[in-house]
């Protein structure tokens, strides 16, 4: 699960045109970063999912590393004025699907890690293994 860090902010400074262009950039941004059968998509607000099909959680994390990156050096410049919005960061949750998953319960353990990569200090990518690690059941 990807999340765009301070989303609300750009809003609110910005207004709801520059936040759609911040979606669009991000949503750009991962097309770019991702190959092969692998799909991001928007599920709701300012948060996105990449499913990597065939990839265990380690890849996983190395492809949301490369996100995590790739985004950070982004700049977004207002069309009107050429003014610098500044820096895009993402916060990043990852999981990997097990045979006992379903839907739920797979993008649950994502959410989960993406919460704690925010309670983290953003801009940083978190696995299920992180929250066996701070002491809750990854399950």
């Amino acid at each position: 699960m990807v999340d765009i860090d301070f989303f609300k902010r750009f809003n609110d400074t910005y207004g709801h045109r520059v936040g759609d262009e911040v979606l669009q950039m991000v949503a750009a941004t991962l097309r770019e970063c991702v190959k092969g059968g692998d799909f991001p998509a928007r599920i709701g607000g300012e948060e996105f999912v990449i499913l990597l099909p065939d990839t265990n959680l380690e890849q996983a994390c190395d492809v949301a590393e490369f996100v995590r990156i790739r985004m950070s050096r982004k700049r977004l410049l207002l069309a009107r004025t050429g003014e610098n919005v500044g820096q895009i960061t993402v916060s990043q949750g990852t999981a990997a699907m097990k045979a006992s998953d379903t839907e739920e319960s797979l993008l649950d353990r994502a959410d989960r890690a993406l919460y704690s990569a925010k309670k983290s200090g953003r801009n940083i990518v978190k696995s299920e293994i992180d929250l066996v690690a701070n002491g809750k059941r990854a399950s």
